[in-house]
């Protein structure tokens, strides 16, 4: 793999007359061959950072696959002793939220929160080995092949190990330009449209997929024009797929059933599958009432609006029921919950008077269908204007 990093990069190794490449053999990635007598290690500017790894841009030396000599490529690079730091992170997080769950009369441990610090956390190690995030990148392009409008980066497996993930390049704009103004290079219909190609995408992952992308915000969004494709129409490239959930059969099921209830507007039914789907409820007959009862009051009174596009706001008043009431809420619902939260925000900062309801309805009915579960009636529907 051929190094360069960013202009500024390039003019600083042109000024040292030096070109800098990194040799990958018998697994010792990072040996730096400086063209002349000598060979030392010299730093490369990455192109981006985060928590666990940054990320250089190179070009491949030599062929591999379908991908020729020359190819633009990613290298993500892990953080040398990453694993200690996240495994102190994570002891730190679980005794805090065990401390916070112990403490009387607040009933906070029926909000999950040692369970979702441990979903986190299993969620979040496996990130520590990048062989796994070319699997989930290799299982994003199979969900989604065929598709026109969103991608992901191939991963190069065979040059790829547990601290170097090497990947495709991604050349386009970063989602951010989008979100932050609206120009003549940026103009309202492509905004409309990269929204509700993302609603739709996150949509898909959540309830038909059950593979959800956990990192999702516009950092993570490259944006192109599918030139493969007559019109040439707008494309989102996810990248930085470490991170992602996968409930299985069992929770996948009780999500779409809860979530599902709450899009088509029957709180009550919500409120008694939360119940039902609780693995320890201490609540009387008449917490189990007044709980569903609550949920379905939180529904009635968001007449105008809808849950997918105000997650954040039932999280919340379902969060205090469940404290009031003795119900704990499974960690995967709250996960799955704001997963969508995340997605309809910046979809609304893209397309403010996008109907969210329209989009996310034909996929859970689809859900429904596929774990044969019986939908509601239609007439209970909130379909929107």
């Amino acid at each position: 793999l051929e190094f360069w990093g960013s202009s500024a990069n390039k003019e600083r190794q042109k000024r040292l007359g030096r070109r800098e490449t990194l040799e990958k053999g018998g697994g010792n990635v990072g040996k730096v061959k400086k063209s002349g007598s000598r060979n030392e290690d010299l730093p490369t500017i990455p192109i981006g950072s985060g928590c666990v790894a940054q990320v250089y841009k190179a070009r491949l030396r030599t062929s591999h696959g379908l991908h020729p000599a020359g190819t633009s490529v990613a290298v993500k690079v892990q953080h040398p002793h990453i694993l200690e730091k996240v495994c102190l992170d994570f002891y730190i997080m679980n005794k805090f939220a065990s401390i916070l769950e112990y403490i009387p009369y607040l009933n906070l441990d029926y909000l999950s929160m040692k369970d979702s610090v441990d979903q986190f956390r299993d969620i979040m190690l496996p990130q520590l080995d990048l062989r796994v995030e070319a699997h989930n990148l290799k299982r994003f392009r199979r969900d989604f092949e065929g598709e026109t409008q969103i991608a992901f980066p191939e991963p190069l497996v065979d040059l790829t190990s547990r601290e170097v993930l090497v990947e495709k390049f991604v050349e386009g704009e970063p989602m951010l330009n989008f979100v932050k103004k609206e120009d003549e290079f940026h103009r309202r219909k492509d905004r409309e449209e990269l929204a509700s190609i993302g609603l739709k995408t996150v949509m898909k992952m959540i309830f038909l997929n059950d593979f959800i992308h956990a990192d999702l915000h516009p950092g993570n969004m490259i944006v192109d024009r599918n030139k493969s494709v007559r019109g040439q129409p707008l494309r989102i490239h996810m990248i930085d797929c470490g991170l992602t959930v996968e409930l299985g059969e069992r929770d996948h099921v009780n999500m779409v059933k809860i979530l599902g209830s709450l899009i088509k507007r029957d709180g009550y039914a919500a409120g008694k599958l939360m119940v039902d789907t609780a693995k320890k409820c201490q609540a009387t007959e008449l917490d189990v009432e007044l709980f569903c009862r609550g949920i379905d009051k939180i529904v009635e009174d968001d007449e105008d609006n809808n849950f997918l596009e105000s997650v954040g706001d039932y999280i919340t008043d379902i969060c205090y029921l469940a404290c009031k009431h003795k119900v704990k809420l499974e960690a995967a619902f709250i996960n799955a919950a704001l997963a969508c939260e995340i997605m309809e925000g910046l979809a609304a900062s893209l397309y403010p008077e996008m109907r969210v309801q329209q989009v996310a309805l034909p996929l859970v009915l689809k859900a429904e269908m596929m774990h044969g579960l019986k939908g509601l009636p239609a007439a209970k529907l909130w379909m929107g204007s």
